[in-house]
């Protein structure tokens, strides 16, 4: 399967290319401009992100809170390091439209020496589609 045309990015937002990874079969994902301290991963929704029902698949919600739950907390702290995910929580609260731009943002509660804490939201214009938490591992 090819990856899907990009679309221009929204004003204040890059594309960022990841070709051979899931996020580049997933997406294709828009982040804030660099120097924006301001989290904040998004997507267009297309037909290839929905479920049965013709609405985002809740997978793709997850995936774009994955990605923010590292903008977030790269953001709160200054720079990107290797980490993995380590817990990621959520709750559905509305579908999220197909022929959208959906993002993902929140703030960084804690960052440890290891762990790093972060919560937010995905939303599409001011509909909140689903509430995250999560905890990310920095790698040696």
């Amino acid at each position: 399967m090819s990856n899907p045309p990009v679309k221009p990015a929204p004003q204040g937002w890059v594309f960022q290319r990841h070709p051979q990874t899931f996020a580049g079969h997933a997406g294709p994902f828009y982040f804030r401009e660099e120097g924006d301290p301001t989290p904040g991963v998004g997507f267009f929704s297309e037909p290839h992100h929905a479920n049965l029902g013709m609405v985002v698949h809740g997978g793709a919600l997850m995936t774009l809170a994955d990605m923010s739950l590292f903008d977030i907390c790269f953001r709160g702290t200054g720079g990107s390091f290797p980490a993995v995910t380590v817990t990621l929580n959520s709750e559905f609260i509305n579908p999220a439209p197909i022929d959208a731009f959906i993002e993902a943002t929140g703030e960084l509660i804690k960052a440890g020496k290891s762990l790093l804490f972060a919560r937010g939201f995905v939303h599409c214009g001011e509909k909140k589609l689903l509430a995250f938490s999560g905890t990310i591992k920095r790698l040696s």
